[in-house]
């Protein structure tokens, strides 16, 4: 992946591929949204990554479980039918946390 491959479009295929994985999983028992991916450098090898935070509302002690920080073993079936071959990386930041995260990371949404 290069710089300025995550476009819009492939930022929502990306998004929606993340949301309805993490809607499957847990039911009903937290909420997603708004999804987010931005790409970052990795300062080992210099190659460039999809990062992906997802906002999370409701209990967070949920997600201590391994399925959620394992996502993109679940989700790399998908995202190799859209040309995302990368490993991608989760963050998940609770809802009430998001505005001033938002702004720290100068995330634009």
């Amino acid at each position: 992946m290069t710089i300025g491959q995550v476009d819009k479009t492939l930022e929502k295929q990306i998004a929606d591929i993340v949301q309805h994985t993490l809607d499957d999983h847990y039911q009903g028992s937290l909420t997603f949204g708004p999804i987010r991916v931005e790409e970052t450098d990795d300062m080992v090898t210099g190659e460039w990554y999809p990062q992906i935070f997802v906002v999370v509302d409701g209990d967070y002690q949920l997600l201590a479980d391994q399925w959620s920080w394992r996502l993109y073993h679940h989700i790399v079936p998908e995202l190799g039918t859209i040309g995302v071959t990368q490993y991608v990386l989760p963050r998940y930041i609770p809802k009430e946390d998001w505005a001033w995260f938002s702004k720290a990371e100068g995330l634009d949404f």
